[in-house]
């Protein structure tokens, strides 16, 4: 063992200072070459340890407390939490005990829902539309249920909402592709709907996030097939009083 470290650190081995030669001298070659591929595995071994102990590194190695902590990593839901503030979610997504899955809308989600629906974000978080707003917020709320894997949002699945008395409807007609509707039918209403945008849950606390591409709005009340671009009627304030508007 004393030679091996000799020659790993280019000393003559033992035995008089003499150059060993032959079958001794292809050992200690062998023997410092193994040594040195057994220190760079170790090193990278080191190296890789610390890179797995980092947030991100084996899945979901950063697990946040909350669901507010999971949208925040997720990015890109800025709209979605700020609707929840304005209409009492905020807090309830603050709950570490909150159980239950969120399908939440991008921010570009909530820039398509105004322009279809001719309304800016001021006023779609106004006093006046509170009451839409959280219908809307709700919609992608399903309180006590905690969906995951994704494999278990399957075809024709309903599930409830924390909107009042509106369910939501999971579509899988391409595989791999997750739709969530608000409506039994896609026909009835064929553009009200999101689709999921990752293969994996993110968990927030005891909840589960999905982040999706699009806002859900309330279905047509009849069952009748919805018109084409047809959105949620929003009582806006003109410069001369209120008016109804529909997108």
């Amino acid at each position: 063992m004393g030679s091996l470290r000799r020659v790993a650190a280019g000393r003559p081995a033992a035995g008089g200072g003499a150059t060993p030669t032959g079958r001794r001298a292809g050992a200690c070659s062998n023997s410092a070459a193994l040594f040195a591929t057994v220190a760079a595995l170790g090193s990278v071994l080191l190296l890789l340890g610390g890179a797995l102990n980092t947030p991100g590194a084996l899945g979901q190695a950063y697990l946040p407390a909350t669901m507010i902590d999971a949208m925040e990593a997720a990015m890109f839901l800025n709209k979605f939490m700020d609707a929840a503030d304005v209409t009492g979610f905020y807090d309830k997504f603050l709950d570490p005990e909150f159980s239950g899955t969120v399908f939440a809308p991008v921010d570009l989600g909530f820039e398509a829902l105004m322009q279809k629906s001719n309304a800016t974000w001021d006023e779609l978080t106004s006093p006046e539309l509170n009451q839409t707003l959280s219908t809307i917020v709700g919609m992608h709320v399903i309180p006590g249920q905690r969906l995951f894997p994704l494999s278990q949002l399957r075809d024709g699945l309903a599930l409830d909402t924390a909107a009042d008395k509106l369910k939501v409807y999971i579509r899988r007609d391409v595989p791999g592709i997750v739709h969530v509707y608000a409506v039994p039918r896609p026909e009835d209403d064929p553009l009200n709907f999101a689709t999921v945008l990752q293969y994996q849950e993110i968990r927030g606390g005891k909840a589960i996030l999905y982040v999706v591409d699009k806002v859900l709005t309330p279905p047509p009340k009849d069952t009748k097939p919805a018109a084409e671009d047809a959105g949620p009627t929003f009582a806006r304030r003109g410069k001369r009083g209120d008016s109804q508007r529909k997108a």
